[in-house]
């Protein structure tokens, strides 16, 4: 009697257990199966036996499909042995699984999950995070990366290895006429030409716009100056052909050497950039080949030009503010928003992107004073009637100073802080996330909002958000430009948005260069929206000077 009713229990059990999102298992103290749930026998491999025909089977042969689940309980599950063991990502084949083994009373739980969806989709952002979207070739993050690992090694072992630089030449023609859908077919058959002329332990990146690197490891100099005159040689061959336009181009070329002793990635990297200036100076259509060192002189007058002209910007106030408005993509909120971007006004009144003097300020550590100048130029401009974003750099978010410095221009223009976004970007939040949350906590305790810029491009997008405490994520451009032609690029801002509401952020996509991503955009519930399509930035000043009104379909314009 006692039998049958502990067989009745362990049904009656069994059955509650059944809707569980996930598998349940118990062992008895001789490790049988005691309770069993139709998800745990599915992820054990039994798709098509009843979960009441595992009981009372011994975990031996009730994991035998999966041998490296049987390994690890081999291992662990002792018989009178206390544990609690996570056992995370086992490859059953079919699944990966997370497992999670708990002791009982009289036995052991364990919980089995279906992660397969999770780590396909970390996997797919560990490789966008890596990877050129366009080419697929590496970005210049993991380029750096893998080059700071070679040079140790290098050292070490006393192995050889160079690095080319390359730009090609005639580019902009090709986007000028044909457009950009024809430059970025051009950078893919680039990107092949590359491919078929270096060895297949080596790197390929895409590091700019029509910039690509190479890293040759274990090659010699004299080896690496061959590959890169054939890459030069058959991009001369190569014509470019798309609808009725035929484009020749070309590349100029620089390399450096790694030598295998106690080299600095910033002297092999400053070197090769210094080779590739070389050659496009020196005509084009070539490949200059320096030691590292050989051509620091050159690199340091570039650089130390760029330096003048911005402290002289600084000096004379000749950096400008263009402001970009940023919409409301359901809301009926009536308060303007803007982002403040900086540029600077050549000596002939030309307006010149920041993406040429941003880098040498950055490497110069000039970025906290260029910070500084747009914060109170924006508070002694902007308009007390809307809401404005202002980019902060790493660099600045580490000045422990730059608190007082904004709740002093706070107090002097008697700003709303709740008008006030901070924008950081991922990768600096999380370098600096020390101080990044100091300053945070800080500014928000005095109405101040933050918003985390770029947010999807670094791999550590998730586990990091809970501890940086932001108001809104501004989803990566990269997968936002993408979203309406590629299924991952959608997938990953709709999880993107979906994780920001779960947290109770609101969410930003830029990049919305077409009515079809606005439409995607719309439709996954995306809060706001930036973009070319929407509005091309314009200087402050001509913004104030008159009246526009834009909206978006069916949509007011609205403010965070």
């Amino acid at each position: 009697m006692i039998k049958d009713d502990t067989v009745h229990l362990r049904k009656y059990l069994t059955g509650i257990i059944g809707n569980a999102p996930f598998g349940i298992i118990t062992l008895s103290a001789h490790q049988e199966v005691g309770i069993i749930n139709a998800d745990a026998a599915n992820l054990l491999g039994y798709r098509s036996i009843e979960p009441e025909k595992l009981i009372d089977m011994h975990f031996t042969q009730a994991f035998s499909k999966i041998p490296e689940l049987l390994k690890a309980f081999d291992q662990f599950i002792t018989p009178g042995e206390e544990f609690n063991r996570d056992l995370m990502d086992i490859c059953s084949g079919t699944f990966i699984i997370d497992i999670k083994i708990r002791q009982l009373f009289n036995g052991s739980l364990i919980i089995l999950e279906d992660v397969t969806k999770q780590h396909k989709l970390e996997s797919r952002l560990r490789h966008q995070a890596s990877h050129d979207s366009l080419t697929e070739l590496a970005n210049r993050q993991k380029f750096e990366q893998r080059l700071s690992k070679y040079i140790i090694k290098a050292s070490k072992q006393k192995l050889p290895g160079a690095v080319i630089f390359i730009d090609l030449d005639r580019f902009k023609t090709v986007n000028d006429t044909a457009g950009h859908a024809a430059g970025d077919e051009l950078l893919q058959c680039i990107s092949r030409i590359l491919h078929d002329n270096v060895r297949s332990r080596d790197l390929i990146a895409r590091i700019g716009g029509d910039e690509f690197a190479v890293l040759l490891e274990d090659c010699p100099l004299n080896t690496a100056t061959q590959i890169g005159e054939a890459i030069r040689a058959d991009v001369k061959k190569f014509v470019f052909y798309h609808g009725d336009f035929a484009f020749n181009i070309g590349i100029s070329a620089g390399i450096s050497a790694i030598s295998g002793h106690d080299d600095k990635m910033s002297t092999i990297i400053n070197a090769a950039d210094n080779a590739c200036q070389i050659a496009k100076n020196e005509g084009r259509d070539r490949v200059h080949t320096v030691m590292p060192g050989a051509g620091e002189y050159e690199e340091h007058k570039r650089g130390i030009n760029w330096t003048i002209r911005i402290k002289q910007a600084l000096e004379e106030n000749s950096f400008v503010l263009y402001a970009q408005e940023i919409f409301s993509a359901s809301s009926s909120l009536q308060t303007r928003y803007f982002e403040l971007l900086i540029r600077m006004r050549d000596e002939d009144g030309s307006i010149i992107s920041p993406g040429l003097f941003i880098p040498t300020a950055e490497r110069y550590d000039l970025m906290p004073s260029i910070d500084r100048w747009v914060l109170e130029t924006s508070f002694a401009s902007i308009n007390p009637e809307y809401c404005y974003a202002i980019n902060l750099s790493g660099q600045s978010i580490t000045d422990g100073s730059l608190g007082d410095f904004i709740l002093e221009l706070q107090k002097k223009y008697n700003i709303n802080s709740s008008h006030i976004t901070l924008e950081i970007t991922e990768t600096a939040a999380i370098r600096n996330i020390k101080e990044c949350s100091q300053l945070i906590k800080r500014l928000t305790d005095k109405g101040f909002k933050f918003s985390l810029d770029d947010f999807g491009a670094g791999l550590s997008s998730f586990s990091y958000l809970k501890n940086i405490p932001v108001n809104y994520l501004k989803i990566d451009g990269s997968f936002v430009r993408d979203i309406t032609t590629d299924p991952t690029s959608y997938a990953i801002v709709k999880a993107i948005n979906e994780v920001g509401h779960a947290m109770n952020l609101k969410t930003i996509a830029e990049y919305v260069e077409n009515e079809a991503i606005l439409h995607k955009l719309q439709g996954l519930g995306v809060d706001y929206v930036q973009g070319y399509h929407l509005h091309k930035p314009e200087a402050l000043e001509t913004l104030r000077n008159k009246e526009r009104i834009i909206s978006l379909p069916s949509t007011k314009i609205g403010c965070i």
